[in-house]
């Protein structure tokens, strides 16, 4: 059976659809694939929390190639068939999905930090946002009481249920899942403050792990935009507005997949940073050798000099003997520089209490998170 459309010259969105979903989606993997890679380079392994994000970027890819399909293949028309609404109802699953497992995800990684009494509040989070979503693919395959257009011969036979209740349903799990991004952006500042790490370290890292909250206002704004009248409205904009919505609940998804890989790279940044440090300090090392050395040989031009017509061989050998000085500073210097991730978390951990000394003695503290695990 056909959904029919009442009006015609309706606007096409394909063009806006298609490039604000993959554009997303290479964001979300780019983010995703270095935060694996950070992981596996420091041999952490993965966990729970890695593996559900990959599972969600699995879904979040089919949703995308299955709109991606409706969109050339009949989307804006003035009626829907069979297979284009079989289609729009395995879409909606897989966006329902994929935003109850990025936020399932971030859940789980606080798990890992919380205590017993906190630990019960994000249970509670994952099986309200889980149960939200098996309520709600359960409905998308429900036939709907007197609804004509919701009779398909592939929807679940034999019961029906209320539209209006759906549509509340489908309402409340939305706002029910901006309460959640708001809750679990909250969360990390009730568990990292009362670690015993500095004051600027428990800003940063609570500011990392708490981005969550502008995928939360992102999610605010869409369903305040798609409550809106005119979004609903049978007119030219009709298609428009619903495909829209679709890179809206998109940018949900992949908001919350890559904010969450922001705080794992934070090493990779501090790496990034000392190695930087360290390579200007040995161009600033070479750059007072040449300097010093220029000095020493215009002093020795402006010292007065008999005429001989014998080879100054002690002028000779300063000059080569402080010519292998200087490369073997360089090239001590560029050993120092090329430092593991080890020598670097060391080298940042000593800094903390007295200032950088190179080279590395190997006598420096342990890495960081080895030197409060007993803590």
């Amino acid at each position: 059976m056909s959904s029919p459309r009442a009006v015609h010259h309706f606007v096409s969105p394909v063009k806006q659809v298609d490039t604000g979903l993959w554009t997303l989606f290479a964001g979300a993997t780019t983010f995703l694939g270095v935060r694996i890679w950070c992981k596996l380079k420091r041999r952490h392994g993965l966990w729970y929390d890695d593996y559900i994000l990959l599972v969600c970027w699995l879904v979040l890819l089919a949703t995308n190639i299955v709109i991606t399909y409706e969109m050339a293949n009949g989307y804006v028309t003035k009626s829907w068939g069979d297979q284009m609404l079989m289609l729009i109802s395995i879409s909606s699953c897989g966006t329902t999905i994929s935003q109850t497992w990025s936020k399932t995800a971030f859940a789980v990684t606080l798990l890992r930090i919380t205590d017993s009494l906190k630990k019960k509040g994000l249970w509670f989070c994952i099986v309200s946002l889980n149960a939200f979503m098996v309520l709600k693919v359960f409905m998308n395959w429900a036939q709907y009481c007197n609804e004509s257009s919701y009779q398909n011969y592939w929807r679940m036979q034999g019961f029906c249920l209320d539209y209006v209740a759906v549509s509340r349903t489908k309402a409340a799990g939305n706002i029910w899942n901006i309460v959640m991004d708001f809750v679990l952006a909250l969360y990390p500042w009730m568990v990292i403050w009362k670690l015993k790490i500095s004051k600027w370290e428990k800003i940063g890292l609570c500011g990392t792990m708490s981005l969550g909250i502008v995928v939360a206002v992102i999610s605010a704004v869409r369903q305040s935009w798609m409550d809106s009248p005119a979004t609903s409205n049978y007119d030219d904009w009709y298609f428009w507005h619903q495909g829209l919505s679709m890179v809206w609940y998109s940018a949900e998804v992949t908001g919350t997949i890559m904010v969450q890989c922001i705080p794992v790279m934070r090493p990779l940044l501090g790496e990034m940073k000392t190695s930087l440090a360290s390579r200007r300090l040995a161009d600033a090392e070479d750059g007072r050798s040449i300097t010093g050395e220029m000095k020493r040989q215009e002093s020795t031009r402006s010292t007065p000099l008999r005429p001989s017509t014998t080879v100054d061989h002690d002028t000779e050998n300063f000059i080569l003997a402080e010519l292998q000085s200087q490369a073997q500073r360089k090239s001590r210097m560029v050993s120092h520089v090329s430092l593991t991730p080890s020598e670097v978390d060391r080298a940042i951990e000593a800094s903390r209490t007295k200032p950088l000394e190179w080279p590395l003695s190997g006598n420096e503290p342990p890495v960081i998170g080895s030197s409060r695990a007993g803590g």
